[in-house]
């Protein structure tokens, strides 16, 4: 008589993510529209061995929020996020935290707690966004894991342009993309990874093009392919990378 081996189980699929930005940056709005959810996240904190769910009050004093705590949506568990709240007023030392973490979590034998990509977000309704651009370059240094410029509220800039012109403090002819490239992305380097998003506080704001450059810029075909499993509300999209690959 046979025995029969039971199915051996697959590991949990996990892709982790570090988004960066101060607090009106839209990164909430952002997170729910990657998972096409509106429910709010779970967080997570480990406590020695053992990870406990928490509460924090947004109010809290930012020394409360913790980058190595853990945000996950329920109905899309696949994705594990991180937080820092950006680098307000200099932030020498919230950017030695986040080099850090990223130099910790980039080194992480298990591919499950590895950090895959990073995600700066800038938001483009501030008068002054080149500030939050000031440490882009110096976020991971040892340049293993990709990090995208996230430049959100883009919507608000092309409307500030418009009206740069209309009223004419900008040159006739200047467009969104002109001032885009001549003020913003000059900061980013070579071969810069960017996008450029609209309408996330809107239920049908979709971030595809964040994922599909998420996609593309993964060295590892492994890590791609744990990112279209977990892109599992949109099957099109996730053939799309996998085809790319």
């Amino acid at each position: 008589m046979s025995t029969q081996q039971p199915p051996r189980r697959l590991p949990k699929i996990k892709f982790r993510v570090l988004i960066i930005g101060r607090a009106n940056a839209g990164k909430t709005s952002i997170l729910q529209r990657v998972c096409d959810t509106t429910e709010s996240p779970v967080i997570y904190r480990r406590n020695g061995s053992k990870k406990e769910e928490i509460k924090l009050d947004p109010s809290m004093d930012r020394s409360e929020h913790r980058i190595e705590d853990e945000i996950i949506f329920s109905s899309h568990d696949g994705y594990v996020f991180h937080d820092s709240r950006g680098f307000e007023s200099g932030g020498v030392e919230e950017l030695k935290i986040v080099q850090n973490f990223v130099r910790q979590k980039s080194g992480e034998k298990l591919l499950a707690s590895r950090l895959h990509a990073i995600w700066y977000c800038i938001p483009m309704d501030n008068q002054r966004p080149e500030l939050d651009l000031k440490h882009f370059k110096d976020i991971c240094p040892d340049q293993n894991v990709p990090v995208f410029a996230v430049f959100t509220k883009y919507d608000q800039f092309k409307r500030n342009v418009k009206m740069g012109v209309e009223d004419k403090v900008l040159d006739a002819g200047t467009t969104h993309e002109i001032q885009f490239e001549k003020k913003h992305l000059c900061h980013l380097g070579d071969e810069p990874k960017y996008v450029q998003l609209e309408r996330m506080h809107k239920q049908d704001g979709n971030c595809k093009d964040l994922i599909e450059k998420t996609a593309e810029a993964l060295n590892d075909d492994v890590v791609t392919l744990m990112l279209v499993a977990v892109q599992k509300s949109n099957v099109g999209l996730s053939v799309k990378l996998a085809v790319k690959k």
